[in-house]
């Protein structure tokens, strides 16, 4: 599961572990100094102890020499298989739903375990193959270090047949889409509504660079701004875009320093997976207009994707916020987080959402039932009348869109249907 990065440390570790290459340099580093113990134990007493209890692998030094060298043989084939498997599927994968997913494939533990792994095991299989003379007698050969090569090697098997699974099902994209929403639903930032502050701004903190907002570190501005008194207003939502010199954050009263507050509020090249919700709800958005793209063709993706969205929907009714109130933290009220509402997070999506269904009455009628099915059951949750209406107009929106470019009159009368359905649930 992804953790949306809400400081700049928390973004910088991220982009230093969770990627292709960290575990596997870790490996590489560790392989040596494994080898190492290993060999000092067995020139000690593990050759000798292995010989006098009969559980030597091998019988002469010439033959541990021709099994650690087909055993690097082997190794090193497996690791050209894996990275040629994988550049296979992200080609693929990338293709069919999209260049952002990489970004969440890499990131997976047994995708960096894996390579790791195999790293490890060529390293040490190499080490291993170097340190054996072959014409030396057997109780000079390093009999334990050869037998954790052998018992690599098996583990090395086992866990390729396992990567090698992993990467199929990363092509599979209904996996995909329930992994994202949900990460999407596990994100959800307790939101209250207020009237916004009236007064006027002694400071304006300024964005450093251009970029992605990755994150809002609110515990950490309530930690540095604790003897600091009035109102404080984010102007930025994470996985929105800055430009140099504008706004990150307004102060009612000035501050001493601003350093801690541009801490807080990290901005990074491009988006990521780490920003959280609003990146991984877009995400399944252009899933699902890749999906219905004349290249892909794909409208039962699509109309996963919707039934993604309406869980997410339903889940983050709480952070509705009307419209002549402002968002703010529902634990320190006095921070001001506009475009963290469910308007900032789903306003942009659903109107994409509804650009890409228009043209295919199957999609665009799933997605307005699940918006009935949405509004009742925020009725009967007793949730806010505004969401309600809020939803009602994405449901009529759709409708017209859809209807706008049905070809036939059998799919607009069952898109008006569809949002007859809609609107007499959610009453």
């Amino acid at each position: 599961m992804s953790r949306s990065s809400t400081s700049l440390r928390g973004w910088v570790a991220h982009r230093l572990v969770a990627n292709y290459w960290f575990l596997a340099i870790c490996a590489v580093i560790a392989a040596p100094l494994a080898f190492a113990l290993s060999l000092a134990l067995d020139r000690r007493y593990l050759s000798d102890w292995l010989i006098a209890h009969d559980l030597a692998p091998v019988a002469t030094a010439d033959t541990a020499k021709e099994v650690a060298s087909v055993i690097a043989g082997i190794d090193a084939a497996f690791i050209t298989l894996y990275f040629s498997i994988s550049l296979i599927v992200l080609t693929i994968a990338a293709g069919n739903l999209g260049v952002r997913l990489i970004d969440r494939w890499l990131g997976r533990h047994l995708v960096r375990v894996s390579i790791a792994g195999l790293s490890f095991s060529l390293i040490f299989a190499v080490l291993t193959l170097a340190a054996i003379d072959a014409e030396a007698p057997l109780a000079e050969t390093p009999l334990a270090t050869l037998s954790i090569t052998i018992l690599l090697l098996a583990v090395n098997v086992a866990m390729l047949a396992v990567a090698l699974h992993d990467l199929g099902r990363t092509m599979f994209v209904d996996k995909a889409i329930d992994a994202l929403a949900g990460d999407a639903i596990d994100g959800i930032r307790a939101i209250a509504g207020r009237a916004p502050f009236s007064g006027t701004f002694a400071q304006t903190v300024a964005a450093p660079r251009d970029g992605y907002v990755e994150g809002v570190d609110l515990d950490r501005l309530v930690d540095r701004l604790a003897g600091h008194e009035g109102a404080v207003r984010i102007c930025v939502a994470p996985g929105q875009h800055v430009l140099k010199g504008e706004p990150l954050a307004q102060f009612e009263r000035r501050l001493p320093s601003a350093g801690a507050v541009k801490k807080a509020l990290p901005i990074g090249p491009f988006r990521s997976d780490r920003q959280g919700s609003v990146f991984q709800i877009r995400l399944i958005v252009e899933i699902a207009a890749r999906a219905l793209s004349p290249a892909v063709n794909d409208f039962y993706t699509a109309l996963a994707a919707a039934d993604a969205l309406a869980e997410i929907i339903l889940r983050h009714r709480e952070s509705w916020v009307d419209p002549e109130q402002i968002a703010v933290s529902a634990d320190h009220p006095r921070f001001e987080l506009p475009g963290q509402d469910f308007h900032g997070l789903f306003g942009d999506p659903l109107n994409a959402f509804r650009q890409a269904a228009a043209d295919y009455p199957a999609v665009s009628i799933r997605m307005i039932d699940n918006y009935g099915r949405v509004m009742r059951c925020v009725s009967e949750a007793g949730g806010s009348p505004r969401l309600a209406s809020y939803l009602a107009d994405c449901a009529r929106a759709l409708r017209d869109h859809a209807e706008d470019r049905a070809q036939a009159e059998r799919d607009r009368e069952e898109i008006r249907n569809a949002f007859a359905r809609a609107v007499s649930a959610g009453d």
